[in-house]
């Protein structure tokens, strides 16, 4: 009897012993993605501050970073960009975070673009340290602000009519707007990036002249994150009535000049670019083709940039406006805009295939390229993170995938 009851205690531990540890195991569960929130309000002009840590939103001069799950918590993080260095409007600095697993999580072997979200700011790579620590990098949000304005706007010695200023301590944009004014009156304004403008073919009445000068955006991208300087005032000089300019030197007008239209082609315009044609009107709310690139204007003639929708597709406009085909990594993700012309040219492959260089490809619902195991039309594939073709013939892990690339159950 005494025998019996020792076997029965213990098949019981043995079972409970199993028990425990199908519960441990069960405990273990991979984090296949990681996100990171970013709240930036940081300051041109100033050096970086501490990293804060919460989910609100930060004060200005400010940065905070957060993460809203249970499987990980953010342990700390590390200005990459030197904290002793002045920051300047358009500036990314970089910051390193560290992120510890949960007590039933740990992080798998590597992680990219596809499964790292950085909300607010853009990820640049991730190591992991051990199943317990995984190290982010990413970038801030460029700082905005206004640009730096000149300095020390004057009109130059012995050169009637000659605007000079100083450029920014920090450098500035590199293209400034000129305005010149007789009395309260403006007379002229334009766009330069060199630090001096010849106004004299401009002064063409007596009295007292004055000009004022401002930091622009130079690019397309300095406009996403900064504002116009303030005017920076000269002071007047006064043009006599024997001394007024005949006009001669205007671009735009003067004796040797054409007397029709010259605003032709490409123009840019309070900061936007148009396309003009002879008769005086402007591309609008079309494609237009020029020199073998295809661009695309608003409704009011502003070339446009980045994605865009047009009819029932999606493109993707570059910087300079001409319209992008073929592969394009954007916001970490790659998407495939079609290649071939006559047929919806640059449109963003989405819910279907592509063929490129003899390898197959998949592209969801919103455009963005598969990555490992994805379930299309019923059959599920495998394409290979990192590269995003597909796998066929062969066994990923213990499963294979036949010469179609379908895995069966």
């Amino acid at each position: 009897m005494e025998k019996g009851k020792r076997f029965w205690t213990g098949i019981l531990i043995l079972i409970m012993a199993s028990a425990q540890m199908m519960t441990a195991l069960a405990a273990e569960h991979v984090i296949s993605g990681v996100s990171i929130r970013v709240s930036s309000k940081l300051e041109p002009g100033t050096t970086l501050p501490e990293v804060g840590y919460g989910s609100g939103t930060a004060s200005d001069g400010e940065i905070l970073i957060s993460s809203s799950t249970d499987k990980y918590t953010i342990d700390r993080a590390e200005w990459v960009t030197s904290t002793s260095r002045t920051m300047e409007v358009g500036d990314r600095p970089e910051l390193k975070v560290w992120l510890q697993a949960g007590s039933d999580y740990y992080f798998k072997g590597s992680y990219r673009s596809s499964n790292v979200t950085v909300k607010s700011g853009d990820f640049v790579s991730a190591k992991r340290e051990d199943e317990d620590t995984l190290v982010v990098r990413l970038k801030v949000n460029a700082i905005k602000g206004n640009f730096t304005a000149p300095e020390d706007a004057y009109w130059k010695n012995n050169a009637k009519g000659t605007a000079q200023w100083k450029k920014p301590e920090d450098g500035g944009t590199g293209k400034y707007e000129v305005m010149l004014r007789r009395g309260s009156s403006k007379v002229y304004t334009t766009e330069t990036t060199s630090t001096s403008y010849n106004f004299y073919p401009y002064m063409t009445a007596e009295g007292t002249y004055s000009f004022r000068v401002r930091s622009i955006a130079k690019t397309s991208k300095d406009e996403d994150y900064g504002k116009n300087s303030e005017w920076i005032e000269s002071d007047e000089i006064y043009i006599a009535k024997e001394d007024v300019s005949d006009g001669t030197g205007k671009p735009d007008a003067g004796s040797n000049q054409p007397t029709g239209n010259t605003r032709v082609g490409w123009q840019y315009l309070d900061n936007y670019w148009y396309y003009y044609y002879p008769d005086g009107t402007c591309q609008k709310d079309s494609w237009l083709k020029i020199q073998d690139k295809w661009y695309l204007f608003q409704n009011d003639g502003k070339m446009l940039k980045g994605w865009q929708k047009k009819g029932n597709y999606t493109y993707f406009l570059s910087e300079n406006g001409d319209m992008q085909v073929g592969w394009l990594q954007a916001g970490g993700r790659w998407y495939y805009l079609n290649p071939t012309p006559d047929d919806y040219e640059g449109a963003m492959f989405r819910n279907q295939w592509a063929e490129v260089n003899g390898r197959s490809y998949y592209f969801n619902a919103e455009g963005f390229m598969a990555e490992g195991w994805n379930q299309v039309d019923g059959n599920w594939y495998y394409f290979y993170p990192g590269e995003g073709h597909k796998a066929v013939d062969t066994w990923v892990d213990t499963f294979y995938v036949d010469k179609n690339g379908i895995w069966r159950r």
